[in-house]
């Protein structure tokens, strides 16, 4: 049995919601004051933020429909955000404030929910635990739809954890259609969720009526996917029902080397550029289209890389288990595996985000507790904990990281407060030997989830986050501190071609060009073919002088690529330089035979006349 409450919390229960939303108000007024303080990510948008900050002034601008492409990542959120710079103007840190707004309604909702299933006390601990749940903070301060696929996920598992009406369950069927177009793996929990729901109620329920209840969710759901699928065929003639990255998104958590999170394939760039998350988009379509020698509607590529994954299935189904587990040990950990955005680099900016008693490793053991004490009520339970197998499995389909878990946690919490209370009802009724037994579990529980978090931190990716937030700032020209985050990436230890061609590029336009000529030879010494590195480490010899060096660099790179046609155009004025006219005349012809508006080839043979 589930711990009681007794009159004394049912006089006093009346206030739990205001003291979670109270709580999760102060909480948010005072990290959104520190984020926008000094927090550099309020300042640079990156990766997906930087995608769906564009494509929502698209949308404001009048382009509702997009271009005549599948959409290419979860469309609901920048529609919304495109509403809202459509009323307001381009206004992030409007979005910012109205996440914050949903997230301390997630935290009165989790209160609901914990309070419905297991007491007012459990729901008032799960409330509070989630309104002060540091990577939830994090997530409703950045351009992503991570909060909103919780806060949606939270109003349906309230609509329909109890007997209602046929119309909230298709309210809560239109809500999860809805959640499903912030964050696809939510579709994997439906099946699960639904029949949870008949476990819980089929004893009260008619048959009929369940089926009834079960019609009216599924229209709502499907209605918002239709839409989506009939925008994407009418639109971009390819008949998909949401976004065109699943197939690579599986590949990605299904291949031989797969490491359980976000990790490129072999011949695929994953680095973000000013166009977008090249690892996602053109990536994925140019490798398959090399495969296959054709072109590709956006359905073809994500059936290529679906149909890669599903042979490594076929064809080693043990490395395939072997990665799956990988996959749960992740999922099922106290790390916030990073996608993009690194949690564990964040907080050095915010004091909230390192308040340690949020922290996974501490709440999962609880939630374990949680989840064995409530067991013994299961089918009264059973929509939440067939929510979290669901979602589970349409994570671990994919690929894992702390972002596309956190529709999980709200419930987790829950069964944390449950486990929170248990102690204190243990306490409370003097039963001293079930409290050594959960205060000896957690201990071991604690001890093996702190010792697997060290693990995962050990290995941290501490240099992606300054690695982008220096590739921000070099987008927009602001070269000093694209300078520092790029060496500050070097700090932590990244030292990939692109790294030291971004540090070349800052170098440069801060005048130290000695340091510049330096990382494009370690970012060649890296990467031999990087056609680019020779063209800049070609333009700052030219500009010392070193002609024939400069000469030497272009020829490296007209070598890899003969189209690199600025390479050959700046060679043109090289030979200038050492008075070989004719030479730069050829150089310079050649340019314009296949692009007869390139300025410098232009402005060199204007010098002829």
């Amino acid at each position: 049995m589930t711990p009681k409450t007794n009159n004394a919390t049912d006089r006093i229960s009346h206030y739990f919601p205001y003291i979670v939303g109270g709580t999760a108000i102060v909480i948010r007024f005072f990290y959104l004051w520190s984020f926008w303080a000094n927090h550099p990510f309020s300042q640079k948008l990156i990766s997906d933020a930087r995608i769906f900050d564009d494509w929502a002034l698209r949308i404001a601008s009048g382009d509702w429909l997009g271009a005549p492409e599948v959409f290419i990542l979860p469309p609901l959120y920048p529609y919304l955000m495109g509403i809202v710079y459509a009323i307001f103007g381009h206004a992030p840190k409007l979005i910012v404030g109205l996440q914050a707004a949903a997230g301390c309604a997630s935290a009165i909702l989790v209160y609901r929910l914990g309070a419905r299933h297991f007491g007012a006390w459990a729901g008032l601990f799960a409330g509070l635990l989630f309104a002060s749940y540091g990577p939830q903070l994090f997530y409703e301060g950045m351009l992503l739809g991570t909060s909103g696929a919780v806060f949606l996920s939270l109003i349906g598992l309230t609509l329909i954890s109890g007997n209602k009406t046929h119309w909230h369950w298709g309210l809560a069927g239109l809500v999860f259609g809805l959640a499903t177009l912030m964050r696809p793996n939510i579709l994997s929990a439906i099946p699960f969720l639904l029949f949870g729901a008949w476990w819980a109620y089929h004893k009260a329920t008619p048959a009929k009526r369940s089926i009834r209840l079960a019609g009216y969710f599924l229209w709502g759901l499907i209605l918002p996917l239709l839409l989506c699928g009939l925008r994407n065929g009418l639109v971009a003639d390819d008949w998909v029902l949401m976004t065109a990255h699943g197939g690579i998104n599986f590949y990605m958590g299904n291949h031989p080397d797969a490491p359980g999170w976000f990790s490129a394939p072999a011949g695929m760039d994953a680095q973000i550029t000013p166009d977008g998350a090249q690892g996602n988009l053109e990536g994925p379509r140019r490798v398959a289209e090399d495969a296959l020698g054709r072109s590709l509607k956006a359905s073809e590529v994500s059936s290529f890389w679906f149909n890669k994954g599903l042979a490594f299935w076929i064809d080693d189904p043990i490395g395939a288990i072997a990665v799956t587990l990988r996959k749960v040990r992740l999922f099922a950990s106290g790390y916030e595996v990073p996608l993009n955005y690194n949690f564990y680099y964040q907080r050095k900016f915010s004091a909230l985000l390192r308040f340690p008693i949020t922290e996974l490793w501490i709440l999962f053991p609880l939630s374990i507790v949680g989840l064995i004490v409530a067991a013994r009520q299961f089918d009264r339970h059973a929509t939440l904990y067939l929510w979290l197998i669901g979602y589970a499995v349409g994570v671990l389909a994919f690929h894992v990281s702390s972002r596309y878990r956190m529709p999980a946690i709200p419930i987790l919490m829950i069964f944390a407060g449950l486990g929170i209370w248990t102690l204190i009802s243990c306490v409370q009724s003097q039963k001293w030997k079930n409290l050594c037994i959960g205060a000896v579990t957690l201990i071991i529980l604690w001890t093996g989830y702190r010792i697997e978090q060290n693990a995962q931190l050990a290995q941290n990716n501490w240099a992606m986050d300054p690695f982008n937030l220096g590739t921000a700032y070099l987008w927009s020209n602001e070269n000093e501190p694209a300078r520092l985050y790029l060496e500050e990436a070097k700090k932590y230890g990244q030292g990939d071609a692109v790294l030291y061609y971004n540090l070349g590029l800052a170098y440069a336009r801060t005048k130290k060009m000695d340091a510049a000529k330096n990382a494009y030879l370690q970012a060649l010494s890296q990467d031999p073919d990087m056609v680019r590195a020779y063209v800049n480490l070609g333009n700052i010899l030219f500009f010392e002088e070193k002609f024939h060096e400069a000469i030497k660099s272009y020829r490296e790179a007209l070598k890899r690529d003969p189209n690199t046609h600025n390479a050959r155009a700046n060679m043109g004025w090289a030979y200038w330089s050492l008075g070989r006219v004719s030479e730069a005349r050829s150089a310079w012809e050649k340019v314009l035979q296949t692009a007869p508006d390139h300025p410098s080839a232009k402005a060199g043979m204007a010098r002829m006349r």
